[in-house]
């Protein structure tokens, strides 16, 4: 009898283990990564090249955070991005990956790292093969190579970035400061999701813009100059890439950012006037004044939205 009542309860202490594990996958910062992961699956570069997807993914098994629930939002994310082409090449990169990671062990940093498992080589190394791969199919190009090559790299860059950011969004409420590397990563990983929104447009606004200015706005004000300068250059090329903006708007985003960061001394108000300054003065050098390059309607928006969130 007491072997049964012993039985019962490592039955009902397995049984409460396996429902805190499961509540574990649903907390708000998982939910808010998983949100991410599926707005950065939809967003490409031309339109053609999907390097996002299996960047976050690769960064999230680097982190050691759970993927499983990750990887089935990356999956609806790519196929809505770029359908079941997109969905076949990103299932056999990433379980190319998964086997290489299984025969060659990556080489583990230190405790307290952020990318505690090395995989970019590895990630490199596959999306080439199965970008090339496709070269054997067709026609052989030096472009195709050139294009394999390119999205090798910039899939390792990005999950670079992604593996020193992702703790940003995890740890955010439990981590009580953060490094500048990490919160300039999260800011791009959020704003190059904000992408999947670009073509999403509210009375003539882009909801992209509005989003990338209040992050822009948000670090000048919290950071100063420099950190304000170099948000608006990577936002603004970001946005100038994948969007195929003109590259004036990397320099109206970087001076407007740098300017906003030098007046944020003078508070909300200061950083908010330094961004409209250093965007009309661009607009002036680069046209005359008669086209803004960033709208005054989305600066004003996200200005609002700025000093009434902080």
């Amino acid at each position: 009898m007491f072997q049964n009542i012993q039985n019962n309860q490592e039955q009902s202490e397995q049984n409460y283990s396996r429902k805190i594990q499961i509540k574990n996958l649903f907390k708000i910062n998982d939910i808010i990564l998983y949100a991410i992961a599926f707005l950065i699956s939809m967003v490409g570069i031309d339109e053609e090249l999907a390097p996002f997807g299996l960047a976050i993914f690769a960064a999230a098994c680097s982190n050691r955070i759970p993927v499983g629930i990750l990887y089935i939002f990356i999956l609806i994310g790519t196929f809505i991005g770029f359908g079941i082409g997109g969905v076949l090449n990103f299932l056999l990169t990433s379980l190319l990956l998964v086997v290489m990671m299984l025969i060659f062990r990556p080489r583990i940093q230190e405790e307290g790292r952020n990318e505690v498992q090395k995989l970019g080589i590895y990630l490199a190394i596959v999306t080439f093969i199965v970008q090339a791969s496709k070269m054997f199919f067709s026609i052989f190009l030096v472009y195709d190579l050139v294009v394999s090559i390119m999205l090798a790299i910039i899939t390792y860059i990005f999950y670079k970035i992604f593996s020193n950011s992702l703790i940003v969004i995890t740890k955010y409420g439990i981590k009580k400061a953060f490094s500048i590397e990490e919160v300039m990563g999260a800011s791009l990983l959020i704003a190059i999701a904000l992408c999947a929104f670009s073509k999403l447009h509210i009375y003539g606004l882009s909801i992209t813009n509005i989003f990338s200015i209040m992050i822009v706005l948000f670090l000048g004000w919290k950071n100063g100059m420099l950190v304000g300068g170099t948000a608006g250059i990577t936002i603004g090329m970001v946005l100038g890439i994948i969007n195929s903006a003109e590259p004036i708007l990397v320099a109206s985003y970087a001076i407007s950012g740098m300017i906003a960061g030098i007046l944020n001394k003078l508070g909300k108000l200061g950083v908010i006037i330094g961004f409209c300054v250093g965007n009309a003065i661009l607009t002036y050098v680069a046209n005359g004044n008669t086209v803004p390059i960033i709208t005054i309607r989305e600066i004003l928006i996200a200005s609002l939205r700025t000093i009434s969130n902080s």
